[in-house]
């Protein structure tokens, strides 16, 4: 019997790379995950062994499959998201074999590497994406908030669709159904203008 080849899911961050990998085997699928804070904009070249070190972790092997989501497209180190989406694109191409990945889209499908890189807003921040598909698959009318480092995205789900208004950035920024609080890098002075002190009021700073 022909085995099926190994996938590694992938978030590819500009702080963290998070990978899972999925053996499906002769009895029970095996699954073996990792996080690696990673600071992409402190050492952009760090990318390609950062993601073979990652692989290697989680028993990667010649011959797997990758499905990819990023953000770190959004790093400081880029200019543009076309830059970072490239970028990421060159390191996983200089890391495992072109043929070996396809990367999701904010549409829901997967995209092989030529299209999402002619088409960078379209694979870029898509990890919601795929977090609301697979949810609603058990819980199929909801409200999904997922909370991250950076950002919060709020994703309706009705009857097993994801009914979402926008879905780049921009849009989902318009629509209200993404923003830009998170739960470690986001200043207190981005979400209070006011604290209590000594039985009055007090305006924050806006350091950062």
């Amino acid at each position: 019997m022909t085995m099926s080849p190994a996938i590694l899911g992938w978030d590819i961050g500009g702080v963290n790379v998070k990978v899972t990998r999925l053996e499906a085997g002769t009895g029970c699928p095996t699954l073996r995950s990792l996080c690696l804070p990673f600071e992409l904009k402190d050492d952009t070249a760090a990318l390609i062994p950062t993601l073979t070190e990652a692989a290697r972790a989680v028993g990667g092997a010649p011959g797997d499959l990758h499905a990819v989501t990023m953000t770190a497209e959004l790093s400081q180190a880029f200019r543009t998201k076309r830059e970072g989406v490239g970028f990421v694109l060159d390191a996983l191409e200089a890391a495992f074999p072109a043929s070996s990945f396809q990367v999701y889209t904010v549409e829901g499908r997967f995209a092989a590497p030529p299209e999402a890189r002619a088409r960078p807003l379209s694979v870029g921040a898509a990890n919601w994406a795929a977090t609301a598909r697979l949810v609603a698959r058990s819980v199929p009318t909801c409200v999904l908030l997922d909370v991250g480092t950076t950002s919060a995205d709020l994703i309706p789900i009705v009857n097993g669709r994801v009914v979402v208004e926008g879905h780049t950035d921009p849009a989902r920024l318009l629509s209200g159904e993404l923003v830009y609080t998170g739960a470690l890098r986001t200043p207190a002075e981005a979400v209070v203008a006011q604290v209590p002190l000594w039985g009055g009021s007090a305006g924050v700073s806006a350091d950062g």
